[in-house]
């Protein structure tokens, strides 16, 4: 039998709300307007895909898709721009050290530890633990989640979605940027990028609302949001700050 008609309104107004995200998901600062629209579209698209799902949903597919991508050329800008100011500005986060707070340091181990900075590269800290980097840009987990996703968006066969919530803190005296792609998920040595997506629930509400985007902090600001990995939560998973180089400067056990 012939499917029935698409109901093409709510279709028609998500197809808009993508194809305007998409074409300023490629502008600077305002991609990031273009997130919020491309969050938009998906949800509207979604919803005409639940409305037809026993008509023809050719408007409400192509919208989702166009959102989608819209968020995929935002993080991906995101990361070239962040990349190119970084390296134009010579930053560098090689030197890491902990500020557990269980750990109360001391003028003559800062000394000491500014002496040997090779001593605080490529450390595994705790889940527990708050990373401090030369930078002055502190990172902590303050949560770890696992799901096996939604009907409609699924992470890659054996494995699952890891959601990683964080909070950026900048204690330096300098303004300093952070980047979704200056992180990776690490499972058992295998490094993917955390910008999945992990689908909307059965409301039709984005499972992970707050993604950590781009952006640069100020002297003692901060910022929390939450990236999005897939891996295998049987496997020892951990979150690592990778250099633009390659080179792994700390990782944090997610377990």
């Amino acid at each position: 039998m012939e499917k029935a008609k698409e109901k093409k309104v709510l279709g028609i107004i998500a197809l808009i709300i993508a194809i305007f995200a998409l074409i300023l998901s490629w502008v600077p600062i305002i991609n990031n307007i273009a997130a919020i629209f491309a969050v938009l579209g998906i949800i509207l698209g979604v919803i005409a895909l639940v409305i037809n799902r026993n008509n023809k949903k050719t408007i409400a597919l192509i919208a989702t898709i166009l959102s989608v991508l819209s968020i995929i050329v935002v993080l991906a800008t995101q990361g070239l721009y962040s990349k190119a100011i970084d390296d134009a500005t010579g930053k560098s986060d090689k030197n890491v050290t902990s500020t557990a707070s269980s750990t109360a340091s001391s003028t003559a181990s800062s000394t000491a530890s500014s002496e040997k900075k090779d001593d605080n590269t490529k450390k595994t800290f705790k889940l527990n633990e708050t990373v401090k980097q030369q930078n002055g840009l502190e990172i902590k987990v303050n949560n770890v989640k696992f799901t096996q996703g939604t009907e409609y968006t699924t992470p890659k066969a054996g494995t699952q979605f890891i959601l990683v919530n964080v909070t950026l803190k900048n204690t330096g005296n300098k303004s300093v940027s952070y980047n979704p792609y200056d992180f990776k998920l690490d499972d058992n040595g295998n490094q993917t990028d955390m910008n999945s997506y992990a689908g909307n629930d059965e409301q039709g509400n984005p499972v992970v609302s707050d993604d950590l985007h781009s952006g640069t902090l100020q002297p003692n600001a901060t910022v929390s949001g939450t990236l999005v990995g897939e891996g295998n939560p049987e496997n020892d998973i951990k979150l690592a700050s990778v250099d633009y180089d390659g080179e792994i400067n700390w990782t944090i056990s997610l377990k």
